[in-house]
């Protein structure tokens, strides 16, 4: 019988999202969540489905409100390596953007949403759409993390442009304005206890995994074996080529 892992307690707190909050996980993104809408009066906050990447979410309405917000964004997605960061106390970086004449063209459902909600809110969207009602945008990138939550993802001084994931190239993050920021995949590796190879395997988006799997995997179970139960024929996993249906002789 295989030897726990030390990272078990987390594995089960991923799977536990697996398998109670189903909706929230998303083996393709690393993570993703709505977009924060603050008004011209600030204490008037509103949540779009559509993400800072531009994808548009598939969030239920009693899941964008600020009143009820349970993570750093409403409508929180992730993969295991994104979960296993936000259950460690890391959290998306932030970025700001304007609301311009065209935001209402690239917006999700805030649009309707608060159209629906008050008369005066419909008026001024008629008269002169979302910049009549907000001043500021937030998107939350996943992609960039930080261990302090509300931190703006910076600019990197050797590119002069927003950090980039590609940027980050240790597992002990980079220090930029007296914060760190750390990518998912290298951190994920790190706090669920695995080599390249397994965490390769383990966040490729192309597998999607269920939260028993998760489970035994924190149990001490291979990685590999694993996911080749889940495949029929000969697409089991080459340690050569590490890739899954061998393409060493090709």
């Amino acid at each position: 019988m295989p030897n726990p892992r030390t990272s078990q307690d987390l594995f089960n707190k991923v799977a536990d999202i697996i398998d109670f909050s189903p909706h929230k996980y998303n083996q393709g993104v690393w993570g993703n969540a709505g977009t924060k809408y603050i008004g011209v009066d600030p204490t008037y906050i509103e949540w779009d489905s559509m993400s800072f990447e531009r994808d548009e979410l598939d969030i239920e309405p009693q899941e964008l409100k600020e009143e009820t917000r349970v993570d750093d964004a409403c409508g929180t997605q992730a993969c295991v390596a994104g979960w296993a960061c936000l259950l460690s106390n890391y959290h998306p970086t932030m970025v700001e953007m304007d609301v311009e004449e065209d935001t209402d063209k690239k917006a999700g459902s805030i649009v309707g949403r608060v159209s629906s909600m008050f008369t005066d809110a419909q008026r001024n969207l008629r008269e002169g759409g979302l910049m009549s009602l907000f001043s500021k945008r937030v998107g939350f990138n996943y992609n960039v993390m930080c261990d302090k939550p509300n931190v703006d993802l910076p600019i990197y001084p050797n590119t002069e442009r927003l950090l980039q994931m590609e940027d980050i190239d240790s597992d002990e993050g980079i220090a930029i304005g007296g914060n760190i920021f750390y990518r998912p995949d290298y951190m994920g590796r790190i706090l669920l206890d695995l080599d390249y190879s397994e965490a390769g395997t383990l966040f490729d988006g192309d597998y999607t995994w269920q939260a028993d799997d998760l489970r035994m995997i924190g149990k001490g179970e291979d990685i590999h074996e694993m996911l080749d139960q889940k495949y029929d024929g000969d697409e089991s996993y080459c340690g050569e080529c590490d890739e899954y249906g061998c393409v060493c002789d090709e």
